[in-house]
């Protein structure tokens, strides 16, 4: 070690001594072969080279000795030289080392781990008599002064080399330490306060060590367990209070484990418990959401098919009611056409009667004016009717034959035309009646004034009709009156006549017959267009005040207008039964 030492402090004076040596050489032997090799050489020539040349050899001598003997610690590391000139400690400086004279102790300042294992039958007992096995590690150094390093170099001389020559001095020193701490403190104590056990150990050691020159940095404890009860021993005292303090504790602790297994098995039931209520009351308000969602979703669907299903039959209504106002509008044209035909109708048949009746006015009064010829001519040649008795019998029968069968002829064709006129009035009246109340039901929409407008027009045409069946009447008077005096005139004139007369007679009762059937038809045909027109009004203002869309065709509305007159024909034959 030592030579390690002066070979790392001297390594460049012996570069310089050697220099110093290759200098002097030369020099020297310059100033002993000078004279004899060099002219001019004097004295004072050899004596300078001489003088310089020992000068540098001088100089490498002591460099030499320099690095042979002078020596300087690390720092890391401290001499103790002892010997001539007595005991020095060299820290951190140099100083002149003579083998001979000298002896030089080195003593290392690096800290040293010392470790400290008790386990076994070694382990440490505590205060509650428990084994406890320990490892701890001791930090220890010399501290770098005069007198730790002097009480180091004299404590441990040589052995100051290594740690385990400074554990083998300390050893016992250091469980001394730990046993007498440990005996101070329970097992759990130790273990819950590892510091102050430390710290503890600490203390004892330091003061321990200061004699030795040594210095305690720290103590850590790196395992601390308890002891295996199978290394206790039945017959040592301690071990017998351990393993009762050990049995006690490990039977307490499984008691307690048991309850507190026990109990948390108990809590982890009523937890589960707890969790599926939890998780029932979560899934059934899970599914009170999702059926919630489902009713909403189902009520937007429903409201959106509700409007859309309102939407078209909003455009299905305004369809239907724009195709009833073109059906209005053409049945209304349409009805108006059958008014106008009507009404040209009726013009046309009061003009056929009116002339039919000037054409029977005037054929009266052609039968009249005969009627007054055959009178006059009677009365002149009434003394020649007894004469001519047989001729006139003769001829009064042609005449009665031909009257009678003109007179059938004219019963029979005013019968066939009344009852062609009441068939044709009937019908008329019907059609009329039909085309007013669909007219009407269509209409319904328009409001009242539609409808009166209605029955005004069918008042018209009732008047119409009626003055038509007025100028029919007085003309089927006149003709009777003619009828009448024809038949007087003739009864007076000839009595020869009474068979032709009486036949005459039955003739015109028949035809009075036939008159009485034709106005009792004609009353019944007014009746029944009265019927019609009231049944029209009321049905229009009926349907006027409600607010109804009828869809169908116009055979439809027919048949409800017949299930209407049948029920009003119904009401009205019961009001007679119950009047009578």
């Amino acid at each position: 070690m030592r030579a390690e030492s002066l070979t790392r402090e001297s390594g460049g004076e012996e570069v310089i001594s050697f220099v110093m040596v290759l200098i002097a050489v030369p020099l020297l032997a310059v100033s002993l072969l000078g004279s004899s090799y060099i002219p001019n050489w004097t004295g004072i020539h050899t004596g300078v080279t001489g003088g310089l040349g020992l000068l540098f050899l001088l100089a490498a001598m002591a460099a030499w000795l320099y690095t042979q003997f002078y020596v300087k610690p690390s720092a890391n590391l401290a001499y103790v030289k002892t010997g001539l000139g007595g005991r020095t400690v060299l820290i951190d400086k140099g100083g002149f080392f003579i083998p001979v004279v000298h002896r030089l102790v080195p003593v290392s300042l690096e800290t040293m781990k010392l470790e400290v294992e008790r386990k076994g039958a070694d382990a440490l007992i505590t205060k509650d008599n428990l084994r406890v096995d320990v490892k701890a590690e001791f930090y220890i150094k010399v501290p770098p002064a005069d007198d730790a390093v002097m009480s180091a170099s004299r404590s441990l001389g040589e052995k100051s080399i290594t740690a385990q020559e400074v554990a083998h001095l300390v050893f016992e020193k250091l469980v001394s330490a730990l046993r007498s701490v440990a005996a101070t403190k329970d097992l759990v104590e130790i273990h819950s306060q590892r510091n102050a056990f430390a710290s503890g150990v600490q203390d004892l050691v330091r003061a321990d060590l200061e004699p030795n020159g040594l210095s305690l940095e720290s103590v850590t404890i790196s395992k601390l367990d308890q002891t295996n009860q199978d290394l206790l021993s039945d017959t040592n005292i301690f071990d017998a209070q351990g393993k009762r303090k050990i049995t006690e504790i490990t039977q307490s602790a499984l008691v307690e484990r048991n309850r507190i297994e026990q109990e948390a098995r108990r809590e982890m039931t009523i937890k589960n418990v707890q969790t599926g209520r939890e998780i029932l009351e979560l899934e059934r308000a899970k599914a009170e959401a999702e059926a919630s969602q489902h009713a909403e979703v189902a009520k937007v669907q429903a409201e959106k098919s509700r409007e859309a299903e309102t939407y078209r039959l909003e455009q299905e209504r305004q369809v239907k009611e724009a195709e009833i106002a073109q059906q209005k509008a053409v049945q209304t044209a349409a009805i108006e056409r059958d008014r106008e035909v009507i009404l040209r109708e009726q013009e046309r048949q009061t003009t056929d009667v009116e002339r039919e009746k000037a054409v029977q006015l005037a054929q009266r009064e052609r039968e009249i004016a005969i009627t007054d010829a055959e009178r006059r001519r009677a009365e002149t040649e009434k003394q020649a009717l007894e004469a001519q008795a047989e001729r006139e019998k003769a001829t009064q029968s042609i005449i009665t034959v031909q009257q009678l069968a003109q007179a059938e002829r004219e019963a029979q064709t005013k019968l066939i035309g009344a009852k062609q006129s009441i068939e044709q009035e009937r019908y008329k009246r019907q059609t009329e009646a039909e085309v007013a109340a669909f007219s009407e039901v269509k209409k319904a929409e328009a409001g009242k004034q539609a409808a009166q407008l209605e029955a005004e027009a069918t008042l018209k045409r009732a008047e119409a009709e009626s003055n038509a069946k007025e100028q029919m009447a007085r003309g089927d008077t006149a003709f009777k009156k003619v009828d009448v005096d024809i038949a007087r005139e003739q009864v007076d004139v000839e009595r020869a006549r009474v068979e032709v007369e009486k036949q005459a007679l039955e003739n015109k009762q028949t035809y009075s017959a036939a008159a009485l059937e034709f106005e009792l038809e004609k009353l019944r045909v007014q009746a029944q267009r009265d019927v019609q027109a009231k049944m029209a009004e009321a049905l229009g203002q009926m349907l006027s005040k409600g607010n109804m869309n009828i869809y169908g065709d116009p055979e439809t509305l027919a048949r409800m207008n017949q299930q209407f007159a049948r029920g009003m024909g119904i009401g009205t034959t019961l009001d007679g039964v119950f009047s009578s």
